[in-house]
């Protein structure tokens, strides 16, 4: 139930009025004991990565028809989180709560990232495993049957955990992976070319730790990036794809936390607002017979992450990726030795 709320209904008139401002397409209700309706678009924010307090600062700025639920694991919040939820208040439509009890068989998606300082300091090194795990595991034991999203440097290895420690369909497991290399990428192919990033496709695939640019599946408007740079006339040559290919990672972590905001807007509007989206995320494949996570495209929609059913790519590019598949499935084996996956 609301903890805030700005309109109290009681006839049908509020209701269709709300309805006429806000859109029957744009926002998703339930009924509500209290108050009549109620947002189902409910997130849990499990961290406190800057890029997801930013993420949250851009939910109050733009009023996203969302509800935010931030777990906290001291019954006092910091000045911070305060500070933020207190913030929320402006918004009309976007509702921000902390709490160290959520309703967890409520919550449609959870964003998982890094614990609190205090946190780090009492676990030591071991801290982000164990905390993926103690949130995962109050989730499951309480009814979590949502998707999860991990917002978290080499996510391979999280998402990999993340499944095991919650037992949940694989394609309601993923993380951001290199879909923000993928955005950059698009962003200065549209900046060379002068022509935006709208009608550019580009895929990063691997890991964040191992990338690479999958030219031979970039396209322009449908037309394929490296036709392009063979044409004789071409504006944009072969010179330009090894400028982007050298400088992508270092733009890409220049703008982590705004490009990371990016990305988390647009899983937001496939899960919740019927806009499906093809990109990069880091998912479960299997590879030599055994299950791994890596970063390839998928389709997000509000069933969950979609494989395709064949990665189309060149020869060399096949090459470097089954390096990369076999450079993180040794990764895992090794976990699995140390009993980091338990």
């Amino acid at each position: 139930m609301f903890t805030k709320v700005r309109l109290r209904f009681d006839i049908k008139r509020d209701i269709l009025l709300l309805l006429y401002r806000g859109g029957p397409k744009e926002i998703a209700f339930r009924q509500d004991e209290k108050w009549g309706i109620q947002m189902n678009n409910n997130i849990m924010i499990c961290g406190e990565n800057p890029e997801l307090q930013l993420f949250l600062q851009t939910c109050i700025l733009h009023d996203e028809h969302l509800k935010c639920f931030w777990f906290q694991i001291n019954e006092t919040p910091t000045a911070q989180v305060v500070s933020l939820v207190e913030s929320s208040a402006f918004a009309d439509n976007f509702v921000l709560e902390a709490t160290a009890h959520p309703n967890w068989a409520e919550l449609q998606l959870l964003l998982l990232g890094t614990p609190p300082k205090d946190y780090v300091e009492a676990e030591g090194k071991n801290a982000q495993r164990r905390w993926i795990q103690l949130v995962i595991n109050q989730a499951m034991a309480n009814g979590f049957r949502g998707k999860i999203c991990v917002v978290l440097p080499h996510d391979h290895l999280w998402v990999y955990s993340a499944l095991r420690f919650s037992g949940l369909p694989a394609n309601n497991v993923f993380g951001l992976g290199t879909m923000g290399f993928s955005e950059t990428v698009a962003r200065l192919l549209g900046e060379r070319l002068d022509i935006g990033s709208d009608p550019i496709y580009a895929n990063v695939i691997g890991t964040q730790d191992e990338a690479f640019i999958a030219w031979s599946r970039a396209q322009i408007a449908g037309n394929s990036v490296l036709g392009i740079v063979a044409q004789d006339n071409s504006l944009f040559g072969q010179a330009n794809l090894d400028e982007i290919t050298k400088d992508y990672q270092a733009k890409a972590l220049q703008a982590n936390k705004v490009v990371t905001v990016l990305c988390l807007q647009r899983i937001c509007r496939a899960l919740f607002f019927n806009h499906p989206i093809l990109v990069p995320l880091t998912h479960e494949i299997e590879f030599a017979k055994q299950k791994i996570a890596i970063s390839e495209p998928v389709v997000l929609s509000k069933q969950g992450v979609a494989v395709l059913t064949k990665l189309a790519l060149s020869e060399e590019e096949m090459t470097q990726y089954i390096k990369v598949k076999q450079n993180v499935l040794a990764e895992l084996e090794n976990l699995d030795k140390v009993h980091i996956i338990v």
